[in-house]
């Protein structure tokens, strides 16, 4: 037996000799890994296909991927050179789950010593991420209660998205909540509506389904439910105390925002008021007056090219306070920080807060056409009185009413004050001021409607646009997202011999989908065809609506990430609504994949060929697509998003709204307002995140000169604008100017402008991070500069220009203590003297006046005693409760890693283990006709 062990020694010897040569002697070798993931939610397996990422020391491999039926093993292949000396890695990704990496240890094929390939498994069960749990969980409670499932419609309502929860931004209650859903609740049926809030807000969360006539609502705070039962606009009074005892200041937001959607509000107008804060008269104005504006005086385009090209554009300027601004603000695009809206308190000098002044300028003749707007509150109440009869005016019925009446004919509901042609360029940069290469030479002064009328301007001439359309159907939109999802994998197949994944969370989709009118009609149904193909969606970070005007044109890019992190190939493609046909855009060498990438972007050749592949879109895309590309949070993204362009200029408001949140969080009933003196790309970010606004009266835009805003204190900053802390009960507040240096960084190396753009935004988003880039030259500088205790009556003399200089002014109001300026009462008691929650002149929310006729969200009941008696909420005891924690700070920002849970999170090494490493390899097809096919 002695011959027999030495004859099995000499074997292993030699084999072992064998392994060690093919290891040393392997210059380019075929590696194998086979990879079964499967999810703590079991329902979301095969439901969900996991983005695989392999690297090796950082440095992304690009590899082939299969898919074993049989086994459920997906295998990626790959060529690499020196695997001992490699360090590998894998991460699995996955929507809604913990992000997991694990080492690779790949290893010869031990029933073949002498292939030259090398192999790995790994088996992994993903564990849910805290927020994805709790959408999933609330739907599923929810559904219990109100079987949405069994009704077939539901709507959703829900701070998620912007809100954070324990520290983590709450995208994936959003995931869950769609797929739990089971396909009844997605973006492209817009029945899930994200109310804008600040970071800090809780995470408050609603279902709606119709019973008969009524309207039943579940509504969660955090993760316990607080109300069950009847939110429709026939409740009695007696209902309507008891919404409000429960849910008290988001009671009318999302009883507002219900009855809109069961009147039929179009998905446009639903997302205008969620963007608001809630539905009322200035919301469904504000929409009126965008269709009008477009109806009568249409943008001017250049046919001469063959292609129109718009030589016309929009500027509003506002009154805040009026809630119009908002509905505005997101259908026109007019972004304060794009320069396109501008506004604050000019009801001195004869504008009511609820105008708004429409300037169509004209860049080529360099004149405009300046038209004002408002809505006639008490002439709409009369005409609603008189066609239903009734004697007091309820909110939520008068807005079922009023839904039905701006999409029956917008303009019946706004009244023209003014229509006025030949506006010239002094008086344009009178009303709105004046920009000159990063500089305000011309000051703002607003909706001057004194100077307007002693303009004597002729009157304007009506173009009378055919507002008759014949409406597109959910099924047809859905339909020409797929055929554009098809197209697009037909292309990368086609050109780069690449099969887009479902699911891949390296593919992004951008759009103008959702924005966009198709005849008419809101284009949000294209994203379920989108998903459909390619799994992509908003609550993913993968399907990217870009902020549009509504009568823009309808178009989709499709963008995958390399392996280097740093490529973009793309793929553009348009929409003809006049033949109903997609066609990509391509090069001059006919390609239609091409890369958007910072390499792309810094050959001015390729940049400028792209340019005139992706048309007046192309900053938009490639902008947020190279943005994209760094995984940058959700709330960074979606306000990039709303900005319709990421640019260094955008993100300084990401610092000034942490520096808010953190330096200056606010009490119970307090609420931020910001008076803008330097207007740029930052505002945008305030507007979306701060969660300010003009049409709730908390934001103000007012272009001061250019040597007012220097810093006295900062050398080389600028005086950004004063952000207020106020409380509308005590009516005092704290105003704080804030000062702003940029940072200063070396872009020697970038030879075209949007390679420029790109590095220096790629620096903010590492800023952001908490990272420092290594090309940073100078640091930036934030900080406050003054901060004054100020009344109510200096508050509006802030809001209201303060003459033109509103920083002097905060400067001359002299130091105060709280207590020097809180009337006491018979012992130190400070008097609740109530107050305005909006910031509104008429003393509401919405652009209602309180006292008025109106009931509603001005604090009374919204409806007569006609409605069934609602389930109380004990009637769900089980539902389970957890507590709410502490806010968290909005300018914390972690990543959440761990293990698998609940199966094997190990990988296999493969050595001389005999049947058992065969009976493996087996499984999962690696010896299925031979190793490495």
């Amino acid at each position: 037996m002695k011959w027999m062990r030495r004859l099995f020694m000499v074997s292993v010897l030699f084999l072992l000799a064998m392994l060690t040569g093919s290891v040393a002697a392997a210059d380019n070798a075929t590696c194998e890994v086979g990879v079964l993931v499967s999810y703590q939610y079991s329902d979301d397996n095969g439901r969900i296909n996991p983005t695989l990422e392999i690297t090796d020391s950082g440095t992304g491999i690009e590899y082939n991927r299969t898919y074993d039926p049989s086994s459920g093993y997906t295998k990626l292949i790959f060529q690499h050179s020196n695997i001992s000396a490699a360090n590998l890695t894998l991460t699995v990704r996955a929507p809604g789950y913990v992000t997991v990496e694990r080492r690779l240890n790949l290893t010869p094929n031990p029933m073949d010593p002498r292939h030259t390939g090398y192999y790995a498994s790994i088996n992994l069960v993903l564990n849910a991420t805290e927020p994805y749990r709790i959408g999933r969980e609330l739907t599923e409670k929810a559904d219990k209660l109100l079987n949405f499932t069994g009704k077939g419609e539901v709507l959703v309502i829900t701070t998620a998205g912007l809100v954070k929860y324990h520290n983590m931004t709450t995208e994936d209650v959003l995931e869950g909540i769609l797929n739990r859903g089971g396909g009844l609740i997605s973006y492209g049926r817009a029945n899930l509506l994200t109310v804008r809030k600040t970071a800090t807000d809780p995470l408050c969360t609603a279902f709606i389904v119709r019973k008969g006539n009524d309207l039943l609502m579940a509504f969660y705070r955090n993760t316990t439910l607080v109300y069950l039962g009847t939110v429709s606009q026939n409740m009695s009074s007696a209902q309507w105390n008891n919404l409000t005892s429960k849910l008290g200041d988001d009671a009318f937001p999302f009883a507002s925002l219900a009855n809109a959607w069961a009147a039929g509000a179009p998905a446009d107008l639903l997302k205008q008021a969620a963007f608001h804060g809630h539905m009322c008269l200035g919301t469904i104005s504000g929409y009126a007056m965008s269709k009008t504006i477009y109806m009568y005086y249409p943008p001017i385009q250049d046919w001469s090219t063959g292609s129109p090209i718009e030589i016309t554009s929009y500027v509003t300027i506002g009154v805040p306070g009026g809630s119009d601004d908002d509905a505005l603000i997101l259908a026109l695009d007019n972004t304060p920080g794009k320069r396109s809206y501008l506004g604050f308190d000019t009801t001195g000098a004869g504008a009511e807060d609820s105008m708004v002044g429409f300037i169509r300028w004209n860049s080529r003749t360099n004149t405009g056409t300046l038209v004002v707007m408002k809505f006639d509150q008490q002439a709409l109440i009369d005409t609603y009185k008189r066609e239903t009869g009734v004697s007091m005016v309820q909110e939520l019925k008068f807005n079922a009413w009023l839904v039905k009446k701006v999409t029956e004919n917008p303009a019946s509901i706004v009244t023209i004050v003014k229509e006025l042609d030949n506006l010239t360029a002094d008086q344009y940069y009178y009303l709105a001021g004046r920009e000159v290469n990063y500089n305000q030479v011309n000051e703002t002064h607003g909706l001057d409607m004194n100077y307007i009328n002693s303009l004597n301007l002729p009157n304007a001439t009506r173009a009378n646009v055919n507002a008759t359309w014949n409406p597109v159907s959910y099924a047809e939109l859905r339909e020409i997202g797929r055929r554009a999802a098809e197209m697009a994998k037909e292309i990368f197949l086609a050109e780069r011999g690449i099969n887009l994944e479902r699911d891949d969370l390296n593919v992004a989709v951008l759009t103008s989908a959702g924005y966009v009118y198709l005849n008419g009609t809101p284009t949000d149904g294209c994203y379920d065809g989108i998903f459909s193909v390619l799994g992509s969606r908003l609550s993913r970070k993968n399907l990217l609506p870009v902020h549009s005007p509504f009568y823009k044109p309808l178009w989709f890019t499709f963008v995958l990430k390399g392996a280097d992190g740093k490529t973009l190939d793309s793929v553009h493609i348009t929409y003809n609504p006049l033949t109903g046909e997609l066609s990509a855009g391509a090069g001059p060498d006919g390609s239609r994949v091409n890369d958007i990438g910072p390499a792309a972007l810094n050959n001015a050749t390729r940049d400028n060929a792209n340019s005139a592949i992706f048309g007046s879109s192309y900053f938009s895309i490639e902008s947020i697509a190279n943005a994209w590309k760094y995984s940058i949070p959700y709330d960074q993204l979606v306000t990039f998003l709303f900005h319709n362009h990421v640019c260094p200029g955008v993100q300084p408001g990401f610092f000034i709204t942490e520096y808010a949140l953190e330096n200056y969080p606010l009490a119970a009933g307090q609420q931020y307002q910001w008076f803008g003196t330097s207007i740029y790309c930052k505002d945008d970010a305030l507007l979306y995140l701060m969660g300010v606004s003009p049409g709730t009266g908390t934001y103000f835009a007012k272009r001061v000169l250019q040597e007012e805003l220097e810093s006295p204190m900062v050398p080389g900053g600028s005086e950004e604008g004063i952000l207020i802390v106020w409380d509308p009960v005590k009516k005092v507040g704290k105003a704080v100017m804030i000062s702003f240096r940029w940072p200063e960084f070396d872009l020697s190396d970038c030879t075209t402008r949007n390679a420029m753009f790109e590095k220096w935004a790629a620096a903010f988003i590492m800023l952001y991070s908490g990272q420092t880039p290594s090309y940073m030259t100078s640091p930036m500088v934030l900080t406050k500069e003054v901060e004054k205790w100020i009344t109510e009556d200096e508050l509006r003399v802030i809001q209201s220009g303060a003459n033109g200089n509103p920083l002097a002014y905060l400067r001359s109001i002299p130091a105060r203590n709280l207590e020097d300026l809180i009337p006491v009462n018979n012992g130190g008691t400070p008097v609740n003297t109530g107050g305005n929650q909006g910031g509104s002149h008429g003393g509401s929310t919405g652009g209602v006046p309180s006292g008025s006729a109106f009931t509603g969200h001005a604090g009374y009941s919204p409806g007569v005693d006609t409605a069934a008696s609602p389930a109380e909420v004990g009637a769900a005891s089980s539902v389970s409760e957890e507590p709410a924690s502490a806010p968290a700070k909005a300018y914390e920002v972690k990543n959440v890693t761990s293990g698998a849970r609940g199966g094997d999170s190990s990988w296999y090494v493969y050595g001389i283990v005999g049947v058992l490493v065969a009976a493996g390899l087996v499984a999962f097809g690696f010896l299925r006709g031979g190793a490495g096919k």
